[in-house]
């Protein structure tokens, strides 16, 4: 069918080009009784002769395109997908992405760009999002320069774009190089130049506050209303307090609670009810207290039992961990774990009750996982990046797969956040 299309344009082309070619002469076919025709004079007598019949409607309005815009408050099953493009690095974007949709066509509802690897964060109670990426001035070399761009989450259009004067933190995607004061009033950029400290964004003006300098302690968790806690070097914890203009007020420092070179801890933790939960490399978990305006230790307890932690189950690969509205922790597990597989990902994904500390179930990665995130709502879908760079759906009170999703613009979705 296709070659009978195909050859029949060539064949109607073949006559347009002979009608063309025979239809015209060349001045060697010109006599003397056959004059040369002035063709402006044509057009102008052409154009003399056409009236313009008033009684006729006037033409209707041609539609130019039809934009689209998105919900105020998104489904449950969006999420937006941490595009990092780690293969080139100049077409990262986020991508928001309805995992429930049946419809390869209709699954993507939009992007936007994340270029060098640039950092995300979602507001709840505001209707933005924000991007904090780099660029150089000859693409990939030059002088490099650093912003934060601040999304309509409805229009997918940009409401403003700040210079940023400190080195930002450039890693590999995660989910707490860009937060949120408890009320939203505040945005906090990790930087690392390679002096770390965090930039205080004024959400409400639009405007950058300030930035407050945390020697030896990177990331900033939000504490309390307005209060910054960073974990540091030596395996402690510093608070630095702010008031309510988001100006540094105090900074408090939290005893050491694991040792950087014997017990080390990914600095990826979960969150239920202001409790950071910090899986450490061998499978311990410590606790966190962000509730008040200053850190607070709250223990460690053990997400493996003595004969699986023989055997080598430990906690592996980038977006380790993730929970649900329904106080549910969810994390990779890797049964081959040894010292250096903490980016390795893993087979299963184990599900604790944090309250109990304990766990309840336990989840066989279709494809090996790298990173996973939980959707929200009272009946939460499990997202499993996996070692193919697609999407593993699956229902997380059965363990069964629902679907894989791919071809949806993926390169290296590292890491993949709840939307609101």
């Amino acid at each position: 069918m296709f070659m009978n299309i195909k050859l029949s344009k060539i064949l109607l082309n073949s006559v347009v080009i002979s009608v063309f070619v025979t239809g015209c002469t060349t001045s060697s076919d010109m006599t003397q009784e056959e004059p040369m025709v002035n063709s402006n004079a044509t057009q102008d007598s052409a154009t003399s002769t056409i009236k313009v019949d008033p009684s006729l409607p006037p033409l209707p309005i041609e539609k130019t395109g039809k934009i689209e815009v998105l919900p105020a408050k998104y489904p449950e099953s969006w999420m937006f997908v941490d595009e990092s493009s780690f293969t080139s690095m100049f077409g990262g974007k986020v991508i928001i992405l309805d995992i429930n949709e049946p419809k390869q066509s209709k699954r993507i509802k939009g992007t936007a760009d994340k270029n060098l690897l640039g950092n995300f964060a979602a507001a709840k109670t505001r209707p933005e999002f924000y991007i904090v990426e780099s660029f150089h001035s000859r693409g990939s070399r030059g002088p490099k320069i650093d912003v934060l761009a601040i999304y309509d989450k409805v229009t997918l259009t940009p409401i403003k774009e700040i210079t940023l004067e400190h080195t930002r933190l450039q890693s590999l995607p995660r989910r707490d190089a860009v937060t949120l004061s408890a009320d939203e009033k505040f945005l906090y950029i990790a930087n690392f130049s390679p002096a770390a400290s965090f930039t205080v964004v004024n959400l409400d003006t639009h405007e950058v506050v300030g930035t407050v300098g945390t020697p030896g302690c990177v990331l900033p968790f939000p504490t309390g209303k307005y209060s910054v806690t960073s974990i540091c070097s030596n395996g402690s914890l510093l608070t630095t307090i702010l008031d309510e203009n988001g100006l540094k007020s105090s900074q408090q420092r939290v005893a050491p609670f694991f040792d950087t070179d014997k017990t080390p801890i990914f600095e990826r933790p979960a969150y239920i009810d202001n409790i950071a939960y910090f899986p450490s490399f061998e499978g311990e978990i410590h606790a966190i207290d962000l509730s008040a305006e200053v850190a607070t230790y709250k223990g460690k307890w053990s997400l493996v039992t003595e004969q699986e932690k023989a055997a080598g189950w430990r906690p592996g690969g980038l977006a380790i961990a993730d929970t649900d509205e329904q106080g549910l922790m969810y994390v990779v597990m890797n049964p081959n774990g040894f010292d250096g597989s903490q980016t390795h990902g893993g087979e299963q994904i184990w599900v604790f009750d944090v309250k109990t500390q304990s766990r309840i179930a336990v989840i066989d990665a279709p494809n090996w996982a790298v990173s996973v995130a939980v959707t929200r709502g009272k009946d939460p879908m499990l997202v499993v990046s996996n070692a193919e760079m697609n999407l593993d759906i699956i229902n997380p009170r059965t363990g069964k797969l629902i679907k894989t999703i791919s071809d949806f613009g993926n390169i290296t979705p590292l890491v993949i956040h709840k939307a609101y």
